[in-house]
């Protein structure tokens, strides 16, 4: 089975604005591939959602977010890396995916993961290619 790390920005518009980020949450929360995420990554997702711009409640963030958190697979990366330089939070992504042994990272973040295009051995896709993919 797949694993794969779901980027925040991914996450963010999957539960606020549905469409493909949606479906790709919900094949996540059904079990067809392996979300993996880390600590930090969920605190990144959680200061988002609670921004000014959205008006969430840290009920209803806990609501939006509890389904999705609850299936993944929690890693905690023992490695830092600096592979981007211009976004460094952008690392943690990548840290998550090689301590979480994934295969991709889902990403909407075109200037600086997307471009990548692969680190190491975990292919970097947008969320359309992975759903192509998990067809």
């Amino acid at each position: 089975m797949i694993r794969a790390v779901i980027d925040t920005n991914i996450v963010v518009s999957g539960l606020l604005f549905g469409g493909v980020p949606l479906k790709l949450l919900k094949a996540a929360i059904g079990g067809h591939f392996i979300y993996v995420t880390s600590p930090v990554l969920i605190e990144e997702a959680e200061r988002v959602l609670s921004s000014n711009k959205f008006g969430l409640l840290k009920q209803e963030i806990k609501s939006l977010t509890a389904p999705l958190f609850e299936v993944a697979e929690i890693v905690i990366p023992t490695e830092t890396l600096h592979v981007i330089d211009r976004c460094p939070a952008d690392n943690r992504v990548l840290e998550c995916a090689v301590e979480g042994d994934c295969q991709m990272i889902v990403s909407g973040d075109r200037r600086d993961l997307l471009s990548l295009k692969q680190y190491e051995d975990v292919r970097i896709v947008t969320a359309r290619q992975f759903l192509d993919q998990l067809r």
